[in-house]
């Protein structure tokens, strides 16, 4: 493709296959429009916002023209991109209600008990479910390696793994170092362990949106069977139902503490670099923003992929492009 240069850059918002086909004629527009001036900042945003849905468009998150198996695939990888915020979401979740009982009064630890331990259920199973999805797709990695061998799959798959090496050493270092600390100290007491909880947090959140991405390029190259497909896309439906139950456990156990242990949300992990709330804590908040992303993404998945399997033929008879 014979793009002007100049251009490259702000077509890459655009997929290969796209550029192939249209990217000369926009890039000749542009420099017939604006000529030697800077593209206005609009124009980069629209022109962004415009290849954003196409590459949605080409791997079936959005639009009609999209097969079955097409809508399956995108809508089990939307559900696991919401699955990767609710286990940053999680993890927060977990460090910041250590020893959530010993501040509440013993009369009213029975429904943020029940609410942590559903929670806590929910994330394990998912957790389990996403585990057997991988292993369901290890042939078809194994076939990907024989065909195209390493390299098809290399620079994703160290990048990944970086990200998780960085951000394991730096977790196990907060351990280490929380290990070090009292109970006050841990728990809002400290105001530079907080701060580095909270960095910590956003590593990790980086290497799961980094592994995500990995799973997602590695995925797309999968030659993955019609059965295997609709097993996995099953799965996702139940990793929605089971970030929902995360969900309200964790809603419920915060409206229980705001109510009968508010000085617990106060003093907690978070409290005090931003500001400090008994009924709002900023690690909460930021968690639940994640979990309302994740969810959301989730239940967008979920619908593609009741689309998917409602647009295949009753009785599994093989539909076009499955």
């Amino acid at each position: 493709m014979n793009v002007n240069h100049r251009y490259d850059r702000i077509l890459r918002w655009y997929p290969a296959n796209w550029r192939q086909r249209y990217g000369q004629g926009l890039a000749a527009l542009l420099k017939d429009t604006y000529g030697e001036d800077q593209l206005p900042l609009r124009v980069r945003v629209s022109l962004a916002r415009a290849g954003t849905v196409e590459r949605a468009r080409e791997v079936g998150v959005v639009g009609e023209s999209a097969n079955s198996a097409e809508r399956l695939r995108a809508g089990s990888l939307l559900v696991l991109c919401g699955w990767t915020l609710f286990v940053v979401a999680g993890t927060a979740f977990a460090k910041f209600t250590e020893h959530w009982d010993v501040a509440t009064p013993s009369a009213h630890r029975t429904l943020p008990a029940i609410a942590d331990a559903s929670a806590q259920a929910a994330g394990i199973l998912s957790a389990i479910a996403v585990l057997v999805a991988a292993l369901m797709t290890v042939p078809a990695v194994l076939r990907l390696l024989r065909s195209r061998g390493w390299a098809s799959i290399r620079r994703p798959m160290l990048r990944g793994t970086l990200s998780i090496g960085v951000s394991v050493a730096l977790f196990a270092g907060l351990v280490l170092w929380a290990h070090q600390l009292n109970l006050h100290q841990r728990n809002g007491g400290l105001a530079l362990y907080g701060l580095a909880a909270i960095v910590t947090g956003f590593v990790v959140l980086a290497a799961m949106v980094i592994v995500t991405t990995t799973m997602i390029t590695v995925t797309r190259k999968l030659d993955i069977s019609r059965r295997v497909l609709s097993l996995l896309s099953s799965l996702a439906l139940v990793m929605t139902l089971l970030m929902g139950v995360i969900a309200a456990g964790i809603g419920l156990w915060w409206a229980s503490e705001a109510i009968y242990a508010p000085q617990f949300l106060a003093n907690s992990i978070g409290s005090g670099i931003i500001g400090t709330s008994n009924a709002l804590p900023p690690a909460l908040i930021v968690a639940g923003v994640l979990m309302v992303l994740g969810l959301t993404g989730a239940c967008t998945g979920s619908v593609r992929v009741l689309g998917g399997f409602k647009r295949a033929r009753p009785g599994g008879h093989e539909v076009p492009g499955f």
